[in-house]
């Protein structure tokens, strides 16, 4: 920007000023706002006394704003929600990535740029009331409540870089409300149909790929799968930061061998740590030692040492990785190739699977085993609140358990 050397283009002294732009010959004005912060904006006039008139008025508008709580200046939604996409998409191959970014970008995408398209950040309000009908007509059905969760939780993150930007004010924003149709409980597999999974899993984890990374990917896919359903921690950034020095072999009262990790659950920007102790479940198809010796043997560098040498050490090494020490960011890729070809992509309640989908099952069994765990000790377990298992899991014992409720 020039700088203002020229007396007759300040308007009002340390408040309000105007400048030129390299190759315009429109003014700009800055302006002084009572939060401290400038405020630039174009004056659209090419005469100076023009210009002070209109610099004047834009003063005076700007200080009204301030004083009711009003953005000054404001962006359109789609360029918004454009930078969104785009910070989204910086983060894929890396570990924080998460698997609900690529439905918000395509909710962004798919739905919400066209809809409110150029619509002033500061007039969102009112053109969000048909929001949700909108979306009804494309998708030619009333959208259940988590999907309408799913487009709330897209939109706020538009809405919070607006607020943040100075774009827009909280007392502008919609009150974004959860109507919709209840929900259809979470995917997951019957106990058949994961069984079917494991034994294909493993046949397809076996075959040679053209590239030796992608068979390393479908054997660490295997073992993957199998820690999931059996200890409840959540798929990607929990599970992948998990190390040797996370893993201990404990004893149990009844001195039986029992395998325990402590994982790391993150929340909020600031990546808050909560940590818990999750007892790994064992049984013949996922002796935890066993697959712990596959992992361990793909290793290079653990290969030549016991797993007691390993545990004992502490070693700072990714339980989940690659021969070259390396991490594959996406390995929900490699399982929707796998379970499209098993046939298994989409379950009883009509939505995809997911490797998310095993700590689904894995909340399911265990609310099912006889004698069953309880919900408190279940949400500890999987780091999770008690409402939590209460609201996505209560409907399994009162059809599951009839044989017991009934008296027979």
């Amino acid at each position: 920007m020039r700088k203002i050397s020229n007396p007759a283009l300040v308007v009002i002294p340390s408040k309000c000023a105007l400048y030129l732009q390299p190759r315009s010959s429109r003014y700009y004005c800055r302006i002084k706002l009572d939060t401290g912060g400038w405020y630039r904006i174009a004056t659209h006039e090419i005469e100076l006394e023009k210009a002070k008139e209109r610099a004047l008025e834009l003063y005076y508008e700007a200080r009204i704003k301030t004083k009711n709580n009003l953005p000054s200046n404001t962006r359109t939604f789609s360029a918004v929600a454009k930078t969104i996409v785009e910070k989204l998409e910086a983060r894929k191959d890396t570990l924080e990535w998460k698997e609900t970014y690529t439905s918000y970008i395509s909710v962004i995408n798919k739905y919400q740029i066209p809809y409110f398209a150029n619509t002033k950040l500061d007039n969102i309000r009112s053109k969000y009331e048909g929001y949700i009908k909108y979306v009804s007509d494309q998708l030619n059905r009333i959208p259940t409540q988590s999907t309408i969760a799913n487009h709330h939780a897209a939109l706020k993150l538009i809405l919070t870089e607006a607020v943040s930007r100075g774009w827009a004010t909280n007392d502008l924003l919609p009150v974004l409300k959860s109507t919709g149709k209840q929900s259809t409980r979470r995917p997951t597999f019957e106990i058949k149909e994961y069984r079917s999974l494991i034994q294909k899993l493993k046949h397809w984890s076996q075959q040679k790929s053209h590239r030796h990374k992608d068979t390393e990917i479908r054997q660490m896919l295997y073992d993957y799968v199998l820690f999931l359903a059996n200890s409840g921690i959540r798929h990607g950034r929990e599970a992948m930061e998990i190390k040797w020095s996370n893993i201990s072999f404990e004893k149990s009262q009844k001195d039986n061998d029992v395998v325990t990790i402590v994982a790391t659950k993150r929340k909020g920007r600031k990546a808050t740590e909560e940590r818990r102790t999750v007892v790994v479940r064992h049984n013949v198809i996922s002796d935890f030692k066993k697959i712990l010796e596959r992992i361990k043997n793909r290793h290079p560098q653990l290969k030549a040492m016991t797993l007691d040498q390993i545990i004992k050490k502490r070693m700072d090494v990714p339980l989940f990785c690659l021969s070259d020490g390396s991490q594959p960011q996406r390995i929900d890729g490699a399982f929707k190739r796998f379970i499209n070809s098993a046939n298994l992509l989409t379950g009883a309640e009509g939505t995809s699977r997911t490797l998310y989908s095993f700590r689904h099952f894995y909340a399911t069994q265990e609310l099912l085993r006889e004698p069953p765990i309880t919900i408190h000790l279940l949400a500890k377990q999987m780091g999770t609140s008690v409402k939590m298992i209460e609201q996505h899991y209560g409907h399994t014992e009162p059809f599951q358990k009839a044989d017991r409720l009934s008296g027979w």
